[in-house]
């Protein structure tokens, strides 16, 4: 059976007693999904299109919905199968519950418009009865569809009507998303692997692939994954369901474009859903070797990035009231420094000056800038993770020429011996995001970091650092204190790495490169014979007027001593400037 009414791969659970506020939470857990609807929930006169089973709109999450069914005049008179209802019903509340009910769904103000073509199995593999549901809702006026089909193939090809169908669609400007599918990447799944289509693939709450969600070149380039495991929304009759799989990832793709297409028309720009497009897939964040189990491509164009993507949907925006949306927002990342040229002219003129050296050659780059420092206002200067480009740095102000300078060493001593005193392995950079963005010599388009002042822009080694801060510590210090401090740093650089947008992961980035206050709890902990077992970042309820302040918990364990209680040591640091600030000093507690 297709996708949309037997999701391989998925966990299906009852309602439990605490289901209902579980439901409310799941999906604003994302990062960014709550700074989106502060701006937005959805302009009314935007339809979001849905291709499902058919949903059951008298449970209470659609009260006050502006939700309509229209059914397949070209089906004959078949009862809906209850997986096809239950599904729909799901689906449906993902997008617009309403934020009063049991089911916050993502887009509670756009219209939504449910064709319940998919009916039983034969119904939901029948490629006709799809081309006719797109046909029929692109001739409604949807801007955005949503096919929660998954036809497996192994020829990477599908009926004609059906491409056609499509293809007509997105020449209207419709935007369609569809799941990948869940068939182990063992085989694609249609539409997905169309080209015109965004296809999604699903990660763990962890951003951890699921080995189900479908991957491989079909997909690449016009794909990225999102959260698809163990969502709580709404089931036929009322109550909550849990699943999991690529359709459970798919309509939170299609509710952040509907989301960002509604905004850019709140800021007097048309919706234009080639733009949101382009904006999710250029935005998306790059998956480790862990997240993709040592398969990037599993991960097809990378991690649903909600910050990013609205940053680049809404550039060229005019501005709008500070006390609304703020202009500018802060950054904090860690990573490595790179460089860019942005168009083939000014790399054929770097050429020119370094014959015979080769411009894109790392090295020879840093020979060059050595022996001419000032070139290095020329170059476009990125931040890297994973290697790849995830930001432009662009130095500005009256410390422009130092910072650009500061830049330069930086790069030469990312090339140094690792021995060597200037060797550099990571560096971090604070800055503003106004919304600009840059086009990379790749065609990738990347937000644009502005930086004012040299302060915070570090570069370093763990080693190096390690030693710095158990240096400020009182003598003499237990060797496990280093190693628990290497421990803290290695896994917020890369199991907790992030773009370092969001304050949560700007306080954790400025945590895991001013490392005091962490080296003093863990000190604590190593006295107490206590590990380091988690790291967390909660907003703080305690905070000065106009700040925005951050809590970072390190929940040490006995390895040895399962009953003994845990304890918890906590930092708080304000967010609220470029550079964060520490406040306060190192708390303790038992956690029982």
């Amino acid at each position: 059976m297709a996708n949309a009414v037997t999701i391989h791969g998925r966990a299906r659970r009852p309602r439990s007693p605490d289901a209902d506020a579980t439901a409310a939470t799941t999906i604003e857990a994302i990062p960014g999904i709550r700074d989106l609807w502060r701006q937005t929930v959805g302009d009314p006169g935007l339809t979001v299109g849905v291709v499902d089973g058919l949903p059951d709109l008298t449970h209470p999450c659609f009260a006050g919905a502006d939700v309509m069914v229209r059914e397949p005049w070209w089906l004959p008179e078949i009862e809906v199968e209850q997986p096809c209802v239950e599904h729909a019903t799901f689906i449906a509340s993902v997008l617009f519950g309403q934020h009063d009910g049991p089911v916050r769904g993502l887009v509670p103000r756009c219209r939504g418009l449910v064709i319940p073509a998919l009916r039983n199995e034969a119904t939901a593999l029948d490629p006709l009865n799809a081309a006719r549901a797109v046909d029929a809702l692109a001739d409604a006026g949807a801007d955005i569809v949503l096919l929660s089909i998954a036809h497996p193939t192994v020829s990477d090809d599908t009926d004609g009507l059906f491409k056609r169908a499509v293809t007509r669609a997105t020449e209207l400007g419709v935007l369609i998303v569809a799941p990948a599918g869940n068939d182990n990447g063992e085989r694609r799944a249609v539409p997905a692997i169309l080209p015109e289509v965004l296809a999604v693939g699903a990660v763990d709450a962890d951003d951890i692939m699921f080995r189900f969600s479908n991957w491989g070149a079909p997909y690449r380039g016009h794909g990225i994954v999102a959260p698809g495991g163990d969502t709580w929304a709404a089931r036929p009759g009322g109550g909550t369901v849990q699943h999991k799989g690529t359709s459970v990832a798919a309509p939170i793709v299609a509710g952040v474009a509907a989301l960002l297409a509604s905004l850019r028309r709140q800021r007097g720009l048309p919706a234009d859903l080639v733009t949101v497009r382009d904006a999710l897939l250029a935005s998306a964040r790059p998956c480790t070797p862990a997240q993709s189990h040592g398969h990037p491509d599993r991960c097809l164009a990378g991690s649903l990035n909600v910050p990013g993507a609205t940053r680049l949907a809404l550039a060229g925006a005019p501005a709008v009231e500070v006390s609304a949306v703020p202009r500018m927002s802060s950054v904090y990342t860690i990573g490595r420094l790179g460089y860019d040229f942005g168009t083939d002219t000014r790399r054929d003129a770097f050429a020119g000056r370094m014959a015979p050296a080769q411009p894109t050659d790392p090295r020879q780059m840093a020979g060059y800038l050595t022996a001419n420092p000032s070139m290095a206002t020329e170059l476009i200067w990125t931040v890297l993770a994973d290697d790849g480009p995830i930001y432009a740095v662009e130095p500005a102000g009256a410390y422009a020429d130092e910072l650009y300078e500061l830049l330069r060493q930086l790069f030469v001593g990312q090339l140094a011996a690792r021995h060597d005193d200037e060797f550099v392995e990571r560096i971090s950079v604070p800055g503003r995001l106004d919304g600009r963005t840059t086009r990379l010599l790749s065609d990738q388009i990347v937000p644009v970091v502005e930086v004012r002042e040299k302060r915070g822009m570090y570069g370093w080694t763990v080693d190096r650092l390690v030693a710095d801060t158990i240096a400020t510590l009182p003598s003499p210090v237990d060797p496990r204190v280093q190693r628990s401090l290497r421990d803290f740093l290695v896994r917020s650089y890369d199991e907790l790495r992030s773009r370092g947008a969001e304050s949560r992961d700007r306080a954790l980035n400025f945590a895991a490169t001013n490392p005091v206050q962490a080296a003093r709890a863990l000190a604590a902990a190593v006295a107490a014979d206590l590990t380091l077992d988690t790291i967390a970042v909660e907003k703080s309820p305690f905070c000065r007027l106009g700040s925005d302040c951050q809590e970072i918990k390190l929940r040490c364990h006995d390895p040895e001593d399962d009953d003994r209680a845990v304890r918890v040591w906590r930092f708080t640091i304000d967010v609220s400037d470029v550079l964060p600030v520490t406040l306060g000093e190192v708390r303790a507690w038992a956690e029982i």
